[in-house]
């Protein structure tokens, strides 16, 4: 699913470079659905498939801003701009993002930290309690979707997730929509630390 990444040429020291993993590299193998993620109802699915929803091809990335007819040298300072962004993101979720995993049916709230592994394969939720506590292990070369209540809007995120916000929370809301190999979504619902951090998620997922 994924294509090579775009990451700058390894000679650069200040810049990390890594290949991502195919389909067939993974070797997670959900039974009844991944711990932690709720199946997504029949009635659901995912706006847009994402063949490559992590370390985006920069060309692919500038398609919307390409409409607006950027000249060739402002395309290569977005490039750049986008490569940047992503190793950095990379760096950091490898050590771990704060975040609030909301469990779908209780909403009850935990507290955790999303991070990828070190062969960039998976994106982890763990509790801050007990770092080898997994809530949810997700495939990332399987995320089928990622919604913003901010852009989103509520109709999209389970109810009683919704109804557990408190004050400023709900622009901080995202869920995750992924597939196990047998192609059933499952989904799952976190709160980022600051908007900062919750439009790294989106840019770079």
């Amino acid at each position: 699913m994924f294509r090579g990444c775009c990451c700058v040429a390894a000679q650069d020291p200040h810049q990390l470079s890594f290949t991502l993993a195919t389909d067939e590299r993974v070797s997670y193998r959900p039974s009844d659905g991944p711990p932690g993620a709720a199946r997504v109802p029949l009635t659901s699915s995912p706006r847009m498939n994402r063949e490559t929803p992590f370390a985006p091809d920069p060309d692919a990335q500038l398609s919307a801003r390409s409409a607006l007819s950027l000249s060739a040298d402002e395309k290569e300072k977005e490039k750049a701009r986008l490569q940047a962004l992503v190793n950095s993101f990379i760096k950091k979720a490898v050590r771990g993002y704060p975040c609030v995993y909301l469990r779908e049916g209780s909403a009850e709230r935990i507290e955790t930290q999303y991070r990828i592994d070190k062969n960039l394969e998976y994106l982890i939720v763990v509790s801050l309690k007990d770092s080898a506590q997994a809530e949810v292990t997700c495939p990332i070369s399987m995320i089928q979707d990622i919604y913003c209540f901010a852009e989103d809007g509520a109709s999209c995120f389970p109810p009683e997730v919704v109804e557990a916000l408190w004050p400023g929370e709900p622009e901080l809301l995202l869920m995750v929509v992924f597939a196990n190999n047998d192609g059933k979504l499952y989904r799952f619902c976190i709160l980022a630390e600051s908007k900062a951090t919750r439009d790294e998620f989106l840019e770079c997922i």
